[in-house]
């Protein structure tokens, strides 16, 4: 499966998975409307001003078809104080879920932080998503931190 870094003309593509992402979620004290209200703001500053050193790979298929993406970016490690990479997007169409896209973009990412130096890849994932999470563990990932949150209103 080819990938290959994205350009300004995949934005368009990218940005237009953000349901996919947002849908993940399942978070019952936050609207659907906030939920899609935090994914788009987050993907907008996420790679509409990309941190320095940040990358972003597209996966397509033998004809062009543009099947998913994945974001990584320098991020320091909290319990090294080193520099490390992190994923804080990654989505693939839903024609192309199953089929082995997310492993590749995984895969490429990966070899990209290797390149890099970095001793560790981390990522975030809804805690609710359990195919997501699922898949991770299969890549070698291990829940280091969980955020909980209570609703007060």
């Amino acid at each position: 499966m080819p990938i290959r870094p994205a350009t300004a003309a995949d934005l368009p593509f990218i940005h237009s998975l953000a349901p996919r992402l947002a849908g993940a979620a399942d978070l019952s004290w936050r609207s659907g409307d906030e939920v899609m209200r935090f994914q788009r703001c987050f993907m907008h500053e996420t790679l509409e001003a990309p941190k320095p050193g940040a990358v972003t790979f597209i996966a397509e298929d033998e004809s062009g078809v543009l099947l998913g993406f994945v974001h990584a970016e320098p991020m320091l490690d909290i319990f090294t104080d080193q520099i490390a990479a992190y994923i804080p997007l990654l989505a693939v169409t839903e024609a192309a879920e199953g089929q082995g896209t997310a492993k590749a973009l995984m895969a490429a990412v990966e070899a990209w932080a290797k390149g890099q130096g970095y001793a560790s890849l981390s990522l975030d994932v809804f805690a609710s998503n359990a195919r997501g999470r699922a898949f991770y563990a299969r890549q070698g990932y291990g829940e280091e931190t969980l955020r909980l949150v209570k609703d007060i209103r």
